[in-house]
């Protein structure tokens, strides 16, 4: 680390003082760039403090609030992309300072990819002047006051949802703790008059009935104190370390029958799971929730897939994740073939007391329950959905050891890459952004349609540089990813296929996938989705 050199451009007082931090490894590049600061104007007061790529900012940075910081990016290195992606992380009390990247060149790429994670500008070092970092400390401020206030405006909004979700909770709570006061205050009013009529000539059968009802209620108030503790993560887990493939099937050995004949039950485990820790009692609970849910799912009968795999969560799937940290995680997934879920019950699936069953047949604390404890594991949980293709559920539980993932999305790009295109068919934006910029960053040239019919018509027009198809399998819009593929086939048979979806290659509703078809499960790594383009484009099917 390089000690924090503090420079002062002494003005009157009245003036605005600036707090700046620069980034370099370059003790030239940090000079020069110190120096046309402190000539920006008579009007300002700045102190700047200079800092090699070490962790010691961050520290800095959590205990002194700084008006900007310019961060120098190296094209031969990561790192400030992904001090960068730290800065902006909402988990960090830092990620309103507004960043500027300074950079030797202006890669279109490099541009779009640090504006994307979250700078609020990019300026070449051999443009810098007084004037020109004027004009960008006016336009960071200006962006960094617009962030502000937006983000105060959803604090707002979620501060509302959260009191919202709080109210729900009370109105449950008292609801089921006041049938259980019902019964064993009316129980206890019913002994005290019989033992005060006829103390000599009591039924002890009665007796017993009655303290048996007082028992069951007092029972019943104590689980539902003790669900309510795993939803906010204060009860004490008795964890131990287990192979999860085991515990699964032995609770699903039990439920073949609570299930019904008219739901098959499919198992696909992974060979050697890594070790986790948990309660086994609670994440048995769970899994035979999410079990008796997508039974209720399927009233017709249906599929339920349960499948485990060890993963590695990387950086770009934690920044849309960021209660995740990147690491080794133990994967389980549950999918059915029911009715599915649109996106307003999605987004309220893990609230306490929120239920889509009637009046009677749920507390709808089954899934808060299962949130709470997958997050007090360490764990991450995720649904996916899609109304009458079934749903989707992930649990990411972690490694008991976890390994170092610092550089887990690196992977080698062959120079033969950008001699291929591939035509992105993919309804979501966000993940339509995100897979397009990985697969750029891996040299290939793209092309992108966010639906089928865009796709087909891009096909006619373009089909002699299309090496690849990568679509999404269900969209909206009449035409699904899978029938695409059905209609593309029928003329350009030499195009490749790789379908994506948010469910798993073993429980895509209704579709098995077909020779020379290949997939990819959402959220895919950076390196894993690498590596199975290449498998395709140059070694064939895998």
């Amino acid at each position: 680390m390089l000690s924090p050199l503090v420079y002062k451009h002494h003005k009157t007082q009245e003036f605005t003082k600036l707090r700046i931090m620069i980034v370099d490894n370059d003790e030239t590049a940090r000079f020069n760039l110190k120096k046309n600061i402190l000539k920006i104007s008579e009007n300002l007061q700045f102190e700047v403090e200079e800092y090699d790529y070490v962790p010691d900012i961050f520290e800095r940075l959590q205990t002194h609030s700084f008006d900007c910081i310019f961060l120098t990016h190296n094209p031969n290195s990561s790192d400030s992309l992904n001090i960068l992606k730290k800065l902006n992380h909402p988990d960090f009390n830092y990620n309103f300072c507004p960043c500027i990247i300074v950079a030797e060149t202006d890669n279109i790429d490099d541009i779009v990819e640090f504006l994307r994670v979250g700078a609020q500008d990019y300026v070449l070092k051999k443009t810098i002047s007084p004037e020109m970092l004027k004009i960008t400390l006016q336009k960071a401020k200006e962006i960094f006051e617009l962030k502000r206030n937006w983000r105060q405006a959803s604090e707002q909004i979620n501060n509302a949802r959260k009191m919202e979700a709080i109210g729900q909770l009370t109105s449950g709570v008292a609801h089921d703790f006041n049938n259980l006061l019902t019964v064993i205050m009316g129980n206890v009013h019913l002994l005290r008059r019989r033992v005060s009529a006829n103390t000599d000539n009591i039924n002890p059968a009665d007796l017993h009935d009655k303290i048996n009802a007082i028992d069951m209620a007092a029972v019943k108030g104590a689980d539902l104190v003790r669900r309510l503790m795993v939803f906010t993560r204060q009860s004490p887990l008795s964890e131990e370390t287990v192979n999860i493939n085991d515990l699964i099937t032995e609770t699903f050995e039990l439920l073949r029958r609570t299930l019904g004949e008219a739901i098959e039950i499919k198992t696909i485990l992974s060979d050697d799971p890594w070790p986790v820790s948990l309660d086994v009692n609670e994440f048995e609970n769970i899994m035979i929730n999410f079990a008796i849910n997508a039974r209720d799912a399927m009233p017709k009968g249906g599929r339920l897939t349960i499948e485990t795999d060890n993963v590695i969560l990387d950086e770009e799937y934690t920044i849309g994740h960021p209660e995740t940290s990147p690491g080794s995680y133990v994967m389980i997934a549950i999918s059915d073939t029911g009715i599915g879920m649109d996106a307003d019950v999605i987004s309220r699936i893990f609230e306490p007391f929120f239920t889509t069953k009637e009046a009677g047949e749920g507390t709808g604390l089954g899934m808060s329950m299962a949130y709470g404890f997958i997050r007090q594991c360490g764990g991450h949980i995720s649904v996916y959905s899609e109304l009458d293709h079934g749903t989707i559920f992930r649990i990411y539980l972690p490694k008991l050891t976890f390994e170092n993932t610092e550089n887990i999305d690196d992977c080698e790009i062959d120079d033969n890459n950008s001699n291929h295109t591939i035509l992105i068919v993919e309804d979501d934006e966000t993940v339509r952004d995100i897979a397009t910029n990985m697969i750029q960053r891996l040299g290939y040239k793209t092309l992108i349609a966010n639906n089928g019919r865009l796709a087909l018509e891009m096909l006619k027009r373009e089909h002699k540089n299309i090496d690849m198809i990568f679509t999404d399998i269900v969209m909206p819009g009449g035409m699904s990813g899978i029938e695409l593929a059905r209609q593309m086939r029928e003329f350009y048979t030499d195009i490749k296929i790789l379908f994506t979806s948010g469910y798993s290659k073993n429980s895509i509703p209704d579709y098995e996938l077909c020779d020379g078809e290949h997939m990819i499960s959402k959220p895919y790594r950076k390196d894993v989705l690498a590596q199975k383009i290449k498998s395709i484009l140059y070694e064939g099917s895998q």
